[in-house]
C-alpha cells in the first residue's frame, strides 16, 4: 500500500509564453523515475502581449488545439493525476479567463499560478532530475517571465519572478535581422536587473528552459535532441558567448541549420542568452549547469503527490 503511494504515474502540462509541454512520467519519492510520454509545441502565446495585454487570436487557437491533442494522449494512458499550469502569458492577459474556459471545453483544467508558485514548481522540477549537493541558484528564462530561485541562509526557498522573457524581448528588439539590437537589448536587460542581487554563498548556477537546453544541444551539435545528455550538461561562460555570437551573426533563415537549434527559437535564443549572462555575472561562477527538467516536471511531481 505504501509503495503505491510512493510510485505514481502522473501528467503535467506547462502552458508557457513560448511553448506548451506535456509530460507523463512515473514519480518515486519526488524524483522522475521514468518518462513514459512527452510532447512539445511552440505556439508563442505571449506574442505582442506587452502592447495589447491580450492573447492574440492565432496563438490562442493553436494553443487550444495543442491542449486538445494532449488530452487525447492523457486519456490514452488513462492518467488520473494531472496538473496543468499556466504562467506569464495567461496570467497577464485580459482574455486569460477566455483561454481557461476554452481549455475546459477540450477537457483540460488549468491553474493560473503566481510567479512565486512558478518558481517553487521549477525548484521541485529541477531537483526531480538532478542530484545537487552544492548550493544552487536556479534561473528559468521563460517566454514572458524569468524566475530566480535559491535557498536562503535559513534553508527556505526564495523564488522571485520577473516580468522579462524571450518572447517579450524578441517583440521589443528585432533579432530576425543583423543590426545593433543585441547591444540595446543587453543594456535593457542590464538595467532591468540592476537592483537584483544574489547571495555570495551560491556554489552552482543552474539554467533551465528552452534557451539553456538549446545552448547544450548546440554545443554538442545534436541532430536529434537527447534530454539524457542535456540534463546536467556544463557550459563555460566563454562557450556561451561564442554560441551567442555565432547565432547572432548567422542570417535568421539560416540559423535553423545550426546543429542543435530548436525550431522556433532562432530569434528567441539571443535575448535568452543575454538574460543568462546577466544573472551569471552577478555570481562569481564561470560555468552553467543545464537542467532539462523544470516547471513541467515540477507539475508532474506535484500531481503525483495530490
Amino acid at each position: 500500500m505504501s509503495t503505491k503511494k510512493e510510485n505514481k504515474i502522473a501528467a503535467g502540462i506547462d502552458i508557457g509564453s513560448n511553448s506548451i509541454r506535456l509530460l507523463i512520467a512515473e514519480v518515486e519519492n519526488n524524483k522522475i523515475k521514468e518518462i513514459i510520454y512527452q510532447e512539445k509545441a511552440t505556439t508563442r502565446l505571449a506574442t505582442n502581449i506587452d502592447k495589447t495585454m491580450m492573447l492574440a487570436k492565432e496563438p490562442f487557437k493553436n494553443s487550444i488545439n495543442v491542449l486538445a491533442g494532449f488530452k487525447k494522449a492523457i486519456d490514452k494512458y488513462n492518467i488520473k493525476n494531472i496538473k496543468t499550469v499556466a504562467t506569464s502569458a495567461v496570467r497577464e492577459a485580459k482574455n486569460g479567463i477566455d483561454f481557461i474556459n476554452a481549455a475546459k471545453n477540450v477537457g483540460i483544467d488549468i491553474s493560473i499560478i503566481s510567479g512565486n508558485e512558478e518558481g517553487m514548481l521549477e525548484y521541485l522540477g529541477v531537483y526531480s532530475g538532478l542530484d545537487i549537493s552544492l548550493q544552487p541558484l536556479i534561473l528559468d528564462v521563460g517566454g514572458g517571465s524569468s524566475e530566480i530561485i535559491y535557498k536562503t541562509s535559513d534553508n527556505e526557498i526564495h523564488a522571485e519572478s520577473y516580468k522579462i522573457g524571450v518572447v517579450k524581448m524578441a517583440d521589443m528588439f528585432n533579432f530576425k535581422e543583423i543590426n545593433d539590437n543585441m547591444e540595446k537589448c543587453s543594456q535593457y536587460i542590464h538595467d532591468f536587473f540592476k537592483n537584483v542581487t544574489v547571495p555570495s554563498y551560491i556554489e552552482t548556477f543552474i539554467a533551465t528552459a528552452g534557451t539553456a537546453t538549446t545552448l547544450a544541444a548546440i554545443d554538442m551539435q545534436m541532430t536529434e535532441y537527447d534530454y539524457t545528455k542535456v540534463n546536467g550538461y556544463k557550459l563555460h561562460i566563454n562557450t556561451v558567448k561564442e554560441i551567442l555570437n555565432k547565432v547572432y551573426n548567422t542570417p535568421y533563415n539560416e540559423r535553423i541549420n545550426i546543429k542543435g537549434m530548436d525550431k522556433g527559437r532562432e530569434d528567441l535564443i539571443i535575448p535568452g542568452i543575454l538574460i543568462i549572462l546577466e544573472i551569471l555575472n552577478k555570481t562569481s561562477l564561470e560555468y552553467i549547469t543545464v537542467s532539462d527538467f523544470g516547471l513541467r516536471e515540477g507539475a508532474v511531481v506535484r500531481a503525483a503527490n495530490d
